[in-house]
């Protein structure tokens, strides 16, 4: 039973694992940080990111799901009240220990059934409650498997008869044992004499003094603890050496749990009539509803802050479209909610890459919006392949097999290659992985070569590019490169049209021109903005003329 794989088992051919450079450039980091704001599912939310899904067929399942909880807040409140008792029937199921006693055992089988009752039990409810306001393929699938254990004769005697076995092993919580002792008050022997509900507490000189009797019993002397178990009175410089102390390593304790064992036989002689019940496919949701419920707490946190979020309508792989409309990057929209109130002032922007173009040469100015562009296309198609929302209004998205990103590094002087080497290596191992079927993300590409060199190596990069077929932006300061589309495109052959976008110029403001952070269709504006920018910082021409007036040193 799963949520995430329509067959339970999820087909090798359907995933690749994202590559270990996109995760690092698309800042995955803080979008995971986003999801896994609890360790409940930690670990199957990582996977289902890292390993990029490409199958339209999953992806639907998942968008089904995920659609149901979005449109039935209660339904989603029931499951959020519901997933910390799958993760403790999660690890109970998981928590196997071949060194446990019979008495270890028997508790822990009763904690397993119990937690299987209450997951069917508020599974039951939800699913009743919900009614046919749930349709997706999963969620009925899970409704079925769980009418099904309901109805089994099996199980309603297990509910009938695990209130009484989990009440006579829990009211246990004491022992009494005789000693007998020789002429020189030695023990020489020692035997059980009763299994009480009452604690043994500590006793002073005045309580027995004064005859005081609390609601446990008290000892004629200082209660001695397992250091684990009563941390307590273990000296703080010491806990950390304690803290794996198991009782049955004591050998009275582990002489007493053997008795025990023999108390508790009825009761592990009425478990064997429930070996056929398992909760396996129940401990296995835990992770994958912490998904969904972590996609629904974000979706809701974007939409609350006026952001929106759209289903996307995911193509066919062999389409190679990516089309989002007001789309906007998820890990600065989450910056800005975390340090504003109110709406979040987000810039939307528009993306396009189909049989039109779908190699985009983007230039502009320094802080105009072209890295944050570039990751926002990275991150909804990752997003998108998870089966979740897209940070977008509306959207349309054919799988990619993978998306290859080229963002620049610091150099490693160890690896002795320089910094171009360095790059180059990398730009290199992009093509040796990267098809037709892939998203590719440069930014300031080459930038750490001579322009003629870069401008040179970067056409070369986009004719190779187009040939493949792949969808791409490169993001650059290479304004000739944007200037040569055409030329470009005449002179090699592909399905990749290659397209320029341009980061458009500054707007007027309530305090002076300002970057407005939209990307559009056009021609590189070229040095007007190397002007804009030298203006900005107090640098051009006629500014540092003024100044150097200003302190006399020209005439």
């Amino acid at each position: 039973m799963s949520l995430l794989w329509p067959d339970g088992i999820r087909p090798a051919q359907t995933c690749t694992t994202l590559d270990p450079q996109c995760v690092r450039d698309l800042e995955l980091e803080t979008t995971l940080a986003a999801f896994t704001d609890s360790r409940l599912g930690r670990s199957t939310i990582r996977e289902v990111f890292l390993h990029l899904c490409t199958d339209p067929a999953v992806i639907a399942y998942r968008q089904d799901i995920l659609d149901d909880l979005w449109c039935n807040p209660d339904f989603t409140a029931h499951l959020e009240a519901l997933l910390p008792e799958l993760n403790a029937l999660d690890t109970a199921h998981i928590a196997v220990d071949r060194r446990r006693s019979s008495l270890q055992e028997i508790t822990w089988r009763l904690g397993e059934l119990e937690h299987l009752v209450s997951c069917v039990t508020g599974l039951s409810t939800a699913f009743a409650q919900a009614g046919d306001k749930v349709r997706a393929a999963g969620w009925c699938a899970l409704r079925d498997r769980i009418a099904q254990t309901a109805q089994d004769a099996v199980y309603q005697q297990l509910t009938r008869e695990l209130p009484d076995m989990l009440r006579t092993v829990r009211a246990k919580v004491s022992v009494t044992i005789g000693v007998n002792l020789d002429g020189q008050l030695r023990p020489v022997a020692v035997t059980l004499l009763s299994v009480n509900e009452r604690k043994f507490t500590a006793s002073t000189f005045f309580d027995r003094l004064f005859g005081r009797r609390g609601e446990d019993m008290q000892g004629l002397g200082p209660l001695h603890m397992v250091p684990d178990l009563g941390q307590g009175h273990v000296p703080s410089g010491n806990r950390d050496r304690s803290r794996n102390v198991n009782p049955l390593m004591v050998p009275l304790f582990r002489d007493v749990a053997k008795v025990l064992d023999t108390v508790c036989q009825p009761i592990a002689r009425a478990l064997r009539q429930y070996n056929a019940l398992h909760s396996g496919f129940l401990a296995t949701l835990h992770g994958d509803l912490a998904f969904y419920l972590a996609a629904v707490r974000l979706m809701e946190r974007l939409r609350s802050r006026g952001l929106p979020v759209c289903r996307p309508d995911i193509a066919p792989m062999t389409e190679r479209v990516c089309a989002l409309h007001e789309a906007y990057n998820l890990n600065l929209a989450l910056h800005q909610i975390a340090h504003a109130h109110g709406p979040a002032p987000m810039v939307t922007n528009d993306v396009s890459m189909g049989e039109d173009g779908r190699i985009c040469i983007l230039t502009g100015p320094n802080q105009g919006g072209k890295t944050t562009y570039t990751q926002t296309v990275g991150l909804c198609q990752l997003l998108a392949q998870t089966g979740i929302w897209v940070p977008a209004a509306q959207a349309r998205l054919s799988p990619v097999d993978n998306i290859y990103t080229h963002y620049p590094v610091e150099e490693h002087l160890a690896k002795g290659t320089g910094r171009f080497g360095d790059e180059a290596q990398r730009l290199s191992h992009i093509f040796a992985h990267g098809t037709r079927y892939s998203l590719i993300l440069l930014n300031e590409s080459l930038a750490s070569t001579n322009p003629g060199e870069s401008l040179y190596i970067a056409q070369d990069i986009v004719r190779i590019l187009r040939r493949l077929g792949a969808r791409a932006i490169f993001a650059t300061h290479l304004h000739e490169l944007a200037a040569d589309v055409a030329a470009l495109n005449a002179s090699t052959t592909g399905e990749s049209r290659i397209v320029s976008l341009v980061a458009s110029r500054t707007e007027a403001g309530d305090d002076g021109p300002r970057r407005s952070y939209k990307i559009v269709a056009g021609p590189p504006v070229g040095r007007s903005y190397a002007r804009e920018t030298a203006a900005q910082y107090g640098i051009s021409y006629d500014q540092l003329s003024a100044l150097l007036l200003q302190r006399g040193m020209l005439e």
